[in-house]
C-alpha cells in the first residue's frame, strides 16, 4: 500500500500534485504487472487527455497532446499569452462565420415576391 498524506486545508503546487501522481501510477504499475490489465493506444490517449484536461481548468497556460505521427504523441504547453490567443482567434473565426452566414440569409430571396 502507498500512503499519499493530504491537508484539507493546504494548496499544493502543480510539483507535487505530480509527484503525489506519480506515486500513485508507480503502484497502478506495479499491481498492474501482477495481474493481466491491458490498455489500447486509444485508452491511453484519453487517459491523458482527460488529465490534461483537468489540469487545463486550473493552469494558466494550456497544456496540449500534439500528434506528431502516427502513433506519436508530444506533450506541449502554451502560456497565458498563447492560450488566450488561441481563444481570441476562435471567437473571431466564429463571428466571421455567423457575419457569412448572415450576408447568405440577407442575400437569399424567395421565389413569391
Amino acid at each position: 500500500m502507498v500512503t499519499i498524506q493530504l491537508d484539507g486545508d493546504k494548496s499544493y503546487t502543480a510539483k507535487e500534485v505530480t509527484e503525489f501522481a506519480k506515486l500513485a501510477l508507480d503502484f497502478i504499475g506495479e499491481q498492474g504487472s501482477d495481474s493481466d490489465l491491458q490498455y489500447a493506444a486509444t485508452d491511453v490517449y484519453w487517459t491523458l487527455r482527460n488529465l490534461l484536461d483537468y489540469v487545463n481548468r486550473q493552469a494558466g497556460g494550456e497544456f496540449t497532446l500534439k500528434r506528431l505521427r502516427k502513433g506519436s504523441w508530444g506533450l506541449e504547453y502554451n502560456k497565458k499569452t498563447s492560450a488566450k490567443r488561441k481563444a481570441d482567434d476562435a471567437a473571431h473565426r466564429e463571428v466571421k462565420r455567423t457575419a457569412e452566414y448572415l450576408e447568405k440569409l440577407k442575400t437569399r430571396r424567395s421565389t413569391w415576391e
